[in-house]
């Protein structure tokens, strides 16, 4: 497919660039062009250069076969066509810092193909191609089955020793969980939201908390509400993209539509960055708030909490697509100091993760009285 796709584009007079992480794999792509485009390279309509993998065209277009494994690998080129091919066994930064630039000038369009690696960063790339909503992303997804040209009987056979992970990813094309994921969850734990109306008359009298983590540049503000009683997440308010008053409203109005119903909703917000002056300003418009510093010492303890809750299935949870993404791709990793640190990949967002714990931290804590 990428063979075939690189001589359209380079008939056009356009320069397609094929990139794999081993050479094995830039071999069969470059054996294939070359067997297709025999004809012409033998009468030299296209001349090819066997030791930098260059086919040129008449009219210019090129294809150019790179092993990419390494981002130095593929530094000094450019491109209006890109296949990173096995993109999860390359490392990301062949991309990021320098194969992306390659096709600024030209407003290029590149292909992302592979055989899934655990939850790496071709996972983080799947999962933003999903989320997209401008049309810049297509994202395509097929099991080895659904190939007309395998033998069943052959992948029957071929798939008989293979551990289950290795099944999922190399044949059924799915990302199992990575080393790295927090938190272990189980989907029969989530349930749909339900009217307002209905979540009032089905917890009146119990005990409601709520957790806050503050939207900043490029982020969002978080809000679930939980009843402590029943052990239920039962709304997921989110918003972003405005400025702290509004934020401020916001919250005080989600705050306001709980006790008209006759609730003592309890807030624990965090106090990080500006979100001390946010916690003052609405404790001065009425709403009681307690504040909790998330840092190195206290962040471990909540991520705890939260995994404990899910391990052991002790609450219900909202199926909201957005915070399961959150909770999936929600990851550890060890600093070069010997420290473990928790957030989301770069590039992807946490804050429902965030709210989750400071709402279920406030049920086990209990409830406060404001000074």
């Amino acid at each position: 497919m990428a063979a075939r796709k690189a001589i359209a584009v380079a008939q056009s007079g356009l320069r397609a660039l094929y990139t794999a992480p081993i050479t094995a794999q830039t071999d069969r792509f470059w054996d294939l062009c070359t067997e297709w485009l025999g004809n012409a390279i033998y009468a030299g309509i296209i001349h090819e250069n066997k030791t930098k993998r260059v086919l040129t065209f008449p009219d210019g277009g090129k294809i150019v076969a790179r092993t990419a494994f390494r981002p130095d690998h593929l530094r000094g080129d450019f491109a209006d066509w890109m296949c990173n091919d096995e993109y999860a066994y390359q490392d990301p930064e062949v991309w990021e810092k320098v194969a992306q630039p390659m096709l600024l000038d030209n407003d290029g369009d590149a292909w992302f193909i592979s055989s899934p690696d655990k939850r790496n960063h071709f996972y983080i790339m799947y999962l933003k191609a999903l989320a997209d909503t401008t049309g810049r992303w297509a994202t395509f997804k097929f099991s080895s089955h659904e190939n007309p040209h395998l033998s069943e009987s052959a992948l029957a056979e071929l798939t008989e020793d293979m551990l289950d992970d290795d099944y999922a990813q190399e044949i059924m094309a799915e990302f199992v969980k990575g080393h790295g994921q927090v938190f272990k969850l189980h989907m029969e734990d989530f349930m749909p939201s339900l009217e307002f109306e209905d979540l009032a008359f089905i917890h009146a009298g119990h005990r409601l908390v709520a957790g806050l983590d503050w939207g900043r540049k490029n982020d969002f503000t978080v809000m679930p509400v939980g009843c402590a009683t029943c052990r239920q997440e039962i709304e997921l308010v989110r918003f972003g993209e405005i400025d702290y008053p509004s934020q401020r409203d916001r919250v005080k109005s989600v705050y306001v539509r709980y006790v008209e119903a006759g609730f003592a909703l309890e807030i624990l917000a965090e106090s990080n960055a500006m979100g001390l002056p946010n916690i003052e300003q609405l404790r001065q418009d009425g709403v009681p708030i307690l504040e909790f510093y998330t840092s190195a010492a206290s962040k471990p303890t909540l991520v705890q909490q939260l995994r404990l809750a899910f391990e052991q299935r002790a609450w219900q949870w909202l199926d909201d697509p957005i915070a399961l993404q959150e909770l999936e791709t929600y990851e550890s990793k060890v600093s070069r100091m010997g420290n473990m640190t928790f957030s989301a990949p770069e590039g992807l967002h946490d804050d429902t993760v965030m709210g989750r714990m400071l709402m279920l931290h406030q049920s086990i804590m209990g409830t406060f009285t404001l000074l």
